[in-house]
């Protein structure tokens, strides 16, 4: 998994604690892990939060984070002609 525009650190995995835990940008997430992770939002935009494995993102593995009170006028498809799979 890989949070645009920020770090994360680390703190447990599979419900237990980790004993060092550690920033990443990307985080190798396998079947049936749960990792939690904790970040400064301190970089205001809207970013895009995914799975670099491509048949996980285009199957839907995609979300955004938003910072509250921010917007944007895109559109999926419109004049960009951004059409994703």
């Amino acid at each position: 998994m890989h949070l645009h525009g920020h770090h994360v650190l680390v703190v447990s995995r599979n419900g237990k604690a980790v004993k060092t835990p550690w920033w990443v940008d990307i985080l190798d997430v396998g079947a049936n892990e749960r990792y939690d992770v904790v970040f400064r939002a301190s970089n205001t935009g809207i970013w895009m939060l995914h799975c670099h494995n491509l048949p996980h993102a285009a199957g839907g593995l995609v979300t955004h984070l938003t910072y509250e009170g921010l917007a944007t006028p895109f559109r999926v498809g419109g004049h960009a002609h951004n059409h994703p799979e």
